[in-house]
């Protein structure tokens, strides 16, 4: 492979070795697309048709998003958006354990650390639910056992988790899970933004409208043994969701975590997402912002300590029972007001086409093993990471991923030698200068160069030109000053 002279009149790293003991071939690579847009990795089997499409219109939900909640974007944070265009590869990411006939994944929010990774599902175009309630279907045209998914508004939701996850405190998880519900119902265009905006309950998709007319004149005469199967139900607004069906109580409603199943798997029959998103939309939004003083202070106080009914009648000044029965009556008749920006000229200007390339295998392999370690997939981590090496692939950030890896794992020696390798290779990974960096530290710690147990210039100077760089890259790491302060 072509190296810098930089490069090549550095140091000689040498590299772990990997024995084989069968005969096992390695698996055939496969064949991924890459493009990058700010903030983001993106690696994906659609079509570059397809793949384009989707990305230009989140880029106008992000501008859209910047002037309804203009979150400032935090410096030297990245992430991977990996698209599952076909082959059913969206399965191999699904977090161990989360599986079963309540579970209704479109996309996933994994993270680890600083990391994080979107996946999403563009193979499906429907999901099979847990059907609880099919009363309603033959007078809809609809059928409650499937969901129809919007890909575009699935990756809204997971963008909007993502951008809250990194809130330090965490907001709870169903603050996170209103609101994402709230935005990615945003309508927009070039000149225009409305929010918060409800669908009337009774409406249905022109597919179902479609088929209970069909139906209808085929039952005309008295005879319904020929009946369509109804069209998939649409994620709907809290306010169609929760029609005749019972609402969570509000002290196991507060009380489930962001890694519970009901916050992981917010499609399908969820009544805790649906009661969250209308909880959310009431305190900001209901009866002309009557509530957002209240809301405010509980959402403040919810983020740091327990939520318990003392607490909650402290800033709302009414019980747990009140506020359900409040709940109730803005579910089924929601009185609000919705927020429509509106400009003479285009305030969103479409970005310039995305233009994919073929991805190469060490970047395949290090997006994947990423996003497979995040899942708790070690053993097919691994797999992913090491294929393009044994290949001979030696991408420096590759190398970094391996490094971070077999530290992981316990392997020292080997990692100290990956990350040597990608640091000399100029690898763009904060963590994997500041992991060489600790390990530089501690060889100085074991013998000090200077009197008094000191470290002498040279030993500094080892440790802080890792991490001088490393401020340079993403994502930004509280360690590396931690380390820098230490070293000093």
């Amino acid at each position: 492979l072509p190296i810098s002279e930089e490069i090549a009149a550095g140091p000689v790293v040498e590299l772990p070795k990997f024995v084989v003991t069968d005969s096992r071939e390695l698996p055939q690579p496969e064949s991924w697309r890459y493009a990058t847009v700010p903030g983001f990795e993106i690696l994906t089997n659609a079509s570059d048709k397809a793949t384009r499409r989707l990305m230009s219109d989140f880029d106008m939900f992000r501008q859209a998003l910047s002037y309804v909640w203009p979150v400032p974007e935090r410096p030297g944070r990245s992430a991977t958006l990996i698209i599952c265009g076909k082959g059913g590869k969206f399965d191999r990411f699904v977090p161990k354990g989360d599986s079963g006939p309540e579970v209704a994944r479109a996309t996933l929010l994994l993270r680890r650390g600083e990391r994080s990774s979107i996946v999403i599902d563009f193979q499906a175009t429907t999901l099979n639910v847990l059907n609880v309630d099919s009363s309603n279907d033959a007078a809809t045209g609809t059928d409650s056992g499937m969901i129809q998914i919007e890909h575009d508004k699935q990756l809204y939701r997971e963008y909007v988790h993502y951008l809250l996850s990194r809130s330090e405190p965490r907001l709870p998880a169903w603050f996170e899970e209103g609101l994402s519900q709230i935005i990615m119902k945003m309508r927009f265009d070039r000149r225009s933004i409305e929010f918060a905006r409800l669908e009337e309950a009774n409406t249905i998709s022109a597919q179902a409208a479609q088929v209970m007319e069909l139906n209808a004149m085929l039952g005309a005469d008295g005879d319904t043994s020929i009946q369509l199967p109804g069209a998939p139900a649409e994620d709907t607004d809290f306010n169609a969701a929760l029609r005749r069906r019972r609402l969570v109580p509000l002290d196991k409603f507060f009380a489930v975590k962001h890694d519970a199943p009901e916050a992981l798997n917010p499609l399908g029959n969820n009544i805790w997402a649906k009661q969250a998103y209308a909880f959310v939309h009431l305190g900001l939004y209901g009866f002309r912002g009557k509530y957002q003083k209240k809301f405010g202070t509980f959402l403040q106080r919810a983020a740091k300590e327990p939520v318990t009914e003392a607490m909650f009648k402290e800033c709302w000044g009414m019980s747990y029972k009140d506020m359900l029965m409040e709940l109730r009556g803005y579910a089924d008749s929601p009185v609000y007001e919705s927020k429509l920006l509106t400009a003479k000229t285009d305030v969103l200007v479409p970005a310039p086409p995305l233009e994919p390339r073929e991805a190469t295998p060490a970047e395949v392999g290090r997006i994947k093993g990423e996003a497979l370690l995040m899942a708790g997939h070690t053993a097919a981590a691994k797999a992913e990471l090491i294929a393009p090496y044994m290949r001979g692939e030696r991408d420096p950030n590759l190398l970094g991923e391996l490094g971070l890896f077999e530290k992981t794992e316990g392997q020292e020696t080997r990692a100290r030698q990956f990350l040597e390798a990608a640091v000399a290779g100029k690898a763009s990974r904060a963590d994997t200068y500041l992991e060489l960096a600790r390990y530089h530290y501690a060889d100085a710690l074991a013998k000090p160069g200077a009197e008094g147990g000191r470290l002498s210039a040279e030993q500094t100077t080892a440790i802080t030109s890792l991490l001088y760089p490393a401020r340079r890259q993403p994502p930004h790491l509280a360690g590396l000053y931690d380390l820098l302060g230490d070293t000093w």
